[in-house]
C-alpha cells in the first residue's frame, strides 16, 4: 500500500504542474491521501451497493421464472 500511494503521490507531483497546479510536495502528497480515501469509500459503497441490490434482482427474477413455470403447467 505504500508503494502504491508513493506512485500516486509522485504522479500528482509530476502532472499537476501541466495543468498550472504549483504544489509543493507536502501539498502533492496531502491531495494522494485525499484522493485516496475518496476511491476506498468509493469503492466500498459500490461494493455494497451491489451486494444489496444483486439480491433483491436475484429474488425478483425467482419470482418472475416461478410465475412463468406456473403459466407454461397450466397450457
Amino acid at each position: 500500500m505504500a508503494t502504491l500511494s508513493r506512485r500516486l503521490h509522485l504522479g500528482n507531483y509530476a502532472v499537476l504542474p501541466l495543468f498550472g497546479f504549483k504544489v509543493k510536495l507536502a501539498e502533492s502528497f496531502a491531495i494522494t491521501l485525499i484522493f485516496m480515501v475518496i476511491s476506498i469509500i468509493r469503492s466500498y459503497l459500490v461494493r455494497r451497493f451491489f451486494a444489496v441490490h444483486l439480491k433483491r434482482f436475484a429474488a425478483w427474477c425467482q419470482e418472475l421464472y416461478g410465475g412463468f413455470v406456473n403459466l407454461r403447467r397450466l397450457s
